[in-house]
């Protein structure tokens, strides 16, 4: 099992969502630590990060095998996750 690890920028962004949205987004942490590579993996800028869809939002998020750790980057809505 991979230890989650929640960055203050990713938690900061999640606070100000409505509640449901919340708790799609703790579901989806689940789904990652279970299958952390079942993402879309980025290309470009961000190669070597996964993105992950909760309905219109987005989980971005670095896995390291070696040490069976995954890194939350961020968390925000689709149009703005990727700037």
């Amino acid at each position: 099992m991979y230890k989650l690890l929640v960055s203050v920028k990713a938690k900061k962004e999640i606070k100000p969502l409505l509640k449901r949205y919340q708790f799609s987004i703790i579901e989806a942490l689940e789904d990652i630590k279970e299958n952390p590579l079942g993402g879309k993996a980025l290309t470009r800028e961000l190669m070597g990060r996964f993105s992950y869809r909760v309905g219109v939002y987005r989980i971005i998020y670095k896995v390291n095998q070696k040490d069976n750790i995954i890194t939350i980057i961020t968390a925000g809505h689709r149009s703005t996750i990727y700037d």
